[in-house]
């Protein structure tokens, strides 16, 4: 698993790259073309329509024809098992930016991914996951619920 950290890209302050997977926190509008020359085909917004409007990002990436989706991932009772089923679906050979607003929640997705779906140990999983922006302990544990309610 190849894990690199991204620092050329303006207004990104946090963005990893795992194999095909882009992670990060919000772009920012001036981040979008150089995020697009990254040749992503499919975006995703992780965080809450209550956060903000993020109009300008879809409408940027629709305009490029990428892929744009919005899958809130943490509801009232931790991480939502049906957002967590839609993203790992989208999840194929191309390359795919997923992002919330400061790469925890992007982070604690990634866990419950490796552990579900590339059957990674737990604690390695974390570790990536920590390596690639997680820094909120509290999504360690979400993501562990996350995995024993599947």
């Amino acid at each position: 698993m190849d894990l690199n950290r991204i620092t050329d890209i303006q207004g990104m302050n946090f963005l990893f790259k795992v194999d095909n997977l882009f992670l990060g926190g919000q772009p920012a509008p001036e981040s979008l073309k150089e995020l697009k020359n990254l040749n992503i085909k499919k975006v995703v917004n992780l965080r809450s329509s209550g956060e903000g409007d993020f109009s300008f990002e879809e409408e940027f990436f629709s305009k490029e024809n990428i892929e744009y989706f919005h899958f809130p991932i943490l509801g009232e009772q931790g991480f939502d098992r049906s957002a967590i089923e839609k993203l790992n679906s989208l999840i194929d050979k191309d390359n795919i930016l997923i992002h919330c607003a400061s790469a925890n929640r992007v982070g604690g997705w990634l866990i419950t991914y490796l552990v579900e779906e590339k059957k990674m140990d737990f604690d390695k999983a974390c570790d990536i996951a920590m390596q690639s922006g997680l820094t909120n302990p509290g999504l360690i544990s979400a993501a562990s619920m996350a995995i024993e309610s599947k």
